[in-house]
């Protein structure tokens, strides 16, 4: 076993004793010998812990604290300390993924960038619930390829705002402010604020308390935001649907995209509309993206149609 590893083992051992010591020490206060014995014991943890992170900046490993805070009742129920801290894992390895290999849209991580960001369980400890996770961060001359995640973490965290919210979406990816949703919204609901510092290989240590209030604050600001994108289509195909008095329409491009939707305004009512006839269609599309979901919606409006022989919609389109 290496140095660092038996570090480890010590570290856990020696707060699983303080953990158990204060248990024996509530339900027998007064007891004398517990209570020297918890004093001894947790200075063990203290040193055992020094000694962790002595070797961890030898070892390149980056140690995260990592600790939940129930703001009104002392509880912890599985299904939410769980799902908080996979979410956590959820939000560093997607803004991993993001550094590493680009923004994304959809909120899939890479294999690789997966393996490299994952954090292993090194221990628990007393005081709300703290867990100690460790992250293997490979160096080159300058910087570890971890590095530039941890610190782009709390940027996330620090989400205030719509505008900060498009310009991590434009800088990290929409999936990273899925992500960061997601993972405020899941200690929202076990009533956790987190407590989230990192102990760095390099000696640095950063992090901060994100109290609950302002995880809503993000949960409230990403799902209120959305961006809207606009393009006309001009398209070859078949009318198979129109009605001037409802003013919905329906198009279809042989093996190609079905269009639904509703007259523009500027669509001229003098304009042909025979089913079943070959058109070039000109078709304005409005796609809104909400953060929160990734749900991305598609309103068609039919700005016009130019008919066509009903043989020569294979090709080329024409603009109208």
């Amino acid at each position: 076993m290496s140095d660092f590893a038996s570090a480890v083992e010590r570290a856990r051992n020696a707060f699983a004793s303080v953990s158990r010591i204060e248990a024996a020490l509530s339900r027998d206060p007064n007891d004398a010998s517990l209570q020297v014995n918890l004093a001894a014991m947790s200075k063990l943890a203290r040193q055992s812990q020094d000694q962790l992170l002595s070797y961890s900046g030898q070892q390149h490993v980056e140690v995260c604290n990592y600790r939940l805070l129930p703001e009104a009742a002392n509880s912890y129920a599985l299904p939410f300390v769980s799902n908080s801290l996979l979410e956590y894992q959820n939000l560093f390895s997607q803004i991993h993924d993001a550094i590493r290999n680009g923004p994304k849209v959809n909120a899939i991580i890479g294999k690789e960038a997966l393996e490299e960001s994952l954090l292993e369980f090194a221990y628990s400890y007393s005081g709300s619930l703290g867990v100690v996770l460790l992250a293997q961060n490979e160096k080159d001359f300058f910087d570890g390829r971890l590095d530039e995640s941890i610190d782009a973490l709390f940027q996330v965290m620090d989400i205030d705002s719509r505008d900060a919210v498009r310009d991590i979406g434009k800088t990290l990816g929409t999936a990273v402010v899925k992500r960061i949703h997601d993972w405020s919204a899941a200690n929202i609901k076990g009533g956790f604020a987190a407590d989230v510092r990192w102990n760095k290989s390099d000696g640095r240590q950063v992090g901060e308390v994100i109290e609950r209030r302002r995880m809503e604050n993000i949960v409230e600001i990403i799902e209120a935001t959305s961006d809207k994108e606009t393009e006309t289509i001009s398209a070859r195909g078949i009318l198979v649907g129109g009605d001037l008095a409802s003013g919905a329409f329906h198009f279809v491009v042989p093996n190609g995209e079905d269009y639904r939707g509703h007259l523009a305004e500027e669509f001229s009512h003098d304009t042909d509309m025979t089913l079943g006839k070959v058109y070039v269609a000109s078709i304005r599309e409005t796609s809104t993206t909400t953060y929160a979901s990734q749900k991305v919606d598609r309103k068609r409006e039919l700005l016009g149609l130019r008919p066509l022989p009903s043989a020569s919609y294979p090709g080329d389109v024409d603009p109208l």
